[in-house]
């Protein structure tokens, strides 16, 4: 992989600059949010991301002492919430959720109205959606046999995506490259008609979310054979990781995480931080959460700019090296 470029790395130390305080200390100065917290979704209501609020909602109410309330701002490809938030009072008062298209928009749309590696904080890397890499019965029995075939000369196969520039999208074409495979890209919009081209062998192969296999995988429609993700998953305890397979640069999830105005004082942020990881890490939320298919992290504003950077230069790398385009 490259080195970052100078401009990177000046975002890198801009991103993580700023202090983490202890809970402990950022209640002992004094910050409370004074008036309402607002979430920013910037999708159309009933989305992936809502329940992941929604479930905390309440007790991030308690843990803050104000009502925590969710905004849908859809369009633009996110551009349109996320610059709520830019014009937002830097007060601790309004945040986003985000997801994996934060860091490819830094590549695909480098004309955004904000900077989006300087101009926000990271708070908290709250879930993850793994991706499963499954194929059509007729291509392989398991991941020696995919790599075999799709190896092979010829016209090769197809595989898809839930749309151009996505996380399974950019996660596919690392794939491709890396092991070698004749493929071509099919994108989609959105998971229901992939899937169901998958399943009618339209398509050979492709990275889809991990409950949106489950059944099918044990219906013998379609065949899971690698998993990206840091360990194997109890859903899926028999399907090796991408990294076990010698493949672990690749990377294909769907994350969710909260950033908000990059000059939020120290003391809000921490406060806020601290009360989504705590929320996070209720066993009743986790246990709802995982039952929808999410993996909790729950990880500090500090780690999740590291990997905010990690995800915006590999995909930075994959959209160059493909020369993909969005409208």
């Amino acid at each position: 992989m490259t080195a970052l470029a100078p401009t990177r790395r000046a975002a890198l130390a801009a991103l993580l600059a700023a202090p983490a305080l202890s809970p402990g200390r950022a209640r002992a100065q004094g910050w409370a949010p004074s008036q309402p917290v607002r979430v920013i979704i910037p999708f159309t209501p009933g989305g992936t991301m809502d329940p992941v609020v929604r479930i905390v909602q309440n007790l991030l109410t308690q843990s803050l002492g104000q009502p925590v309330v969710i905004e849908h701002r859809p369009g633009g490809a996110t551009v349109i919430g996320t610059q709520e938030v830019a014009r937002s009072a830097p007060d601790g008062h309004s945040m986003i959720m985000i997801a994996n298209s934060f860091a490819a928009n830094v590549t695909l749309r480098p004309s955004m109205p904000y900077k989006p590696l300087t101009d926000f904080a990271p708070l908290v890397m709250a879930t993850v959606v793994p991706h499963v890499l499954v194929v059509h019965p007729s291509v392989a029995r398991d991941f020696a046999g995919f790599l075999e075939a799709g190896r092979k000369p010829g016209p090769g196969f197809a595989f898809g995506s839930y749309g151009i520039g996505t996380s399974n999208h950019l996660g596919g074409e690392q794939f491709r490259e890396a092991a070698k495979l004749n493929a071509t890209h099919v994108p989609y919009n959105g998971a229901p008609q992939a899937m169901t081209d998958l399943i009618g062998n339209r398509l050979q192969f492709m990275f889809a979310n991990l409950p949106d296999v489950i059944q099918p995988a044990q219906l013998g429609q379609m065949r899971a054979v690698a998993i990206s993700a840091e360990a194997r998953v109890k859903e899926l305890p028999e399907v090796p990781t991408m990294a076990e397979l010698g493949f672990p640069l690749v990377l294909s999830d769907s994350w969710f995480g909260l950033i908000l105005r990059a000059n939020v004082p120290a003391p809000a942020r921490a406060r806020l931080e601290a009360a989504w990881i705590e929320a996070l890490n209720r066993p009743e939320v986790k246990g709802r959460l995982e039952e929808l298919g999410f993996a909790v992290l729950a990880r500090p504003g500090a780690q999740f700019g590291e990997e905010i950077l990690r995800y915006t230069k590999t995909y930075a790398e994959v959209i160059r090296a493909n020369n993909i385009k969005v409208e």
